[in-house]
């Protein structure tokens, strides 16, 4: 089962085109930071390994995405100051917004069941090695794409754009059983690539 993209976007679109941040004008971004956290933490409780529907159990930690966004949009607002004045640094300031949710994966844990074919059984099951690094730069430059959308109604589609890719980056291994003359017998391990 995927993970609901749907209700992130809803709720992301209802945010940014509603009053975000209560109007302040010295706002500090961390009030969308915790909103986008809280939103994908719900959407993705529906995600899997592809395209074994291993389900994400446990393991993703939301505050420590929730916390690169709140540094990507303190760097915004240092460099624009208040009000927006000043310079726009693009891409390089939503690095820390797209490391935080890389990172906020690196404990992710799957359900061994179903096991991988030609497995029959779990061992260890499924074991993230990799939380998706390679998509840094892609995830950030789609944060940036999505913070400079000239609408309100399209910030949260370009988001889910970069959150999917990033996720189809992450990878790692399964551990079961395969059958043999003798009984089952550990098989090698067997990589996968991607969660949805």
């Amino acid at each position: 089962m995927p993970a609901n993209w749907g209700s992130f976007q809803g709720a992301m679109t209802s945010w940014f085109c509603g009053d975000a941040e209560g109007g302040e004008d010295t706002t500090d971004g961390s009030k969308t930071a915790k909103k986008i956290a809280d939103e994908y933490d719900k959407a993705i409780k529906t995600a899997a390994v592809v395209p074994w529907n291993n389900l994400l159990m446990s393991g993703f930690v939301k505050s420590t995405m929730e916390s690169g966004f709140k540094t990507s949009f303190a760097q915004q607002m240092n460099a624009a100051g208040v009000p927006s004045s000043g310079i726009d640094v693009g891409v390089p300031v939503w690095i820390a917004a797209a490391q935080g949710t890389i990172n906020a994966w690196a404990a992710a844990q799957y359900n061994p069941m179903p096991p991988h074919p030609p497995d029959i059984s779990p061992t260890s099951g499924v074991l993230q090695i990799q939380p998706g690094v390679g998509a840094l730069m892609g995830l950030a430059s789609s944060i940036n794409d999505a913070f400079h959308s000239q609408s309100c109604g399209a910030v949260a589609g370009i988001l889910v754009s970069g959150f999917t890719q990033h996720m189809m980056m992450i990878s790692g291994v399964y551990n079961g059983m395969i059958p043999s003359p003798s009984g089952p017998i550990p098989g090698p391990p067997l990589p996968w690539m991607g969660v949805s």
